[in-house]
């Protein structure tokens, strides 16, 4: 009977300290699918809009605003969206500068907004953050995703905004 009791006992915290936590690799790993899937993007973005507490978990939500835009037609509504997202997203770095994933959704967003949104001034600034410091990164998974997405992204960028060899292999450490 008391092992039941600790048994049952175990499985209620866990559902109660677990209930509500956001998965922090699969919003990295769904971001890139995202701009593409209106409904993953509309899920995510609802489970983080009603669930996100950490920095962290508010730059996803930043970042889902964002590519919420992305869904919408009307172009006023577009940009109205895209300023939500960007807001937030700012308000957010300020409170932790050094937060990996801000700055790397902060390069994605800066790296394929159109130029008239004029939203690219850090864009070389992160992506030498992001050199230096995905390694940084607690999530091995996390790590992977981030790298993933980069280097794929490398391929059609140009000038100084692309990695190098030697920046994509300090990356993959």
């Amino acid at each position: 009977m008391g092992i039941r009791f600790y048994v049952c006992l175990f499985f209620v915290v866990s559902s109660i300290t677990c209930f509500g936590q956001i998965n922090i690799d699969k919003m990295r790993s769904d971001y890139a699918l995202a701009v593409k899937d209106k409904k993953l993007c509309e899920t995510n973005l609802k489970i983080l809009d009603e669930g996100a507490n950490t920095v962290t978990e508010k730059g996803y939500l930043a970042a889902y605003e964002i590519l919420w835009a992305k869904h919408k037609n009307n172009p006023f509504t577009k940009l109205s969206q895209f300023k939500k997202g960007k807001n937030l997203l700012e308000s957010v770095i300020v409170k932790q500068k050094d937060n990996i994933d801000l700055r790397f959704i902060r390069w994605s967003v800066q790296t394929h907004a159109p130029s008239f949104l004029n939203y690219s001034k850090d864009r070389i600034d992160d992506k030498e953050f992001l050199v230096h410091n995905l390694k940084k990164l607690p999530s091995q998974e996390g790590k992977k995703i981030i790298y993933k997405y980069l280097s794929e992204a490398n391929s059609y960028l140009k000038g100084d905004h692309a990695f190098s060899k030697a920046e994509l292999a300090e990356l993959s450490k």
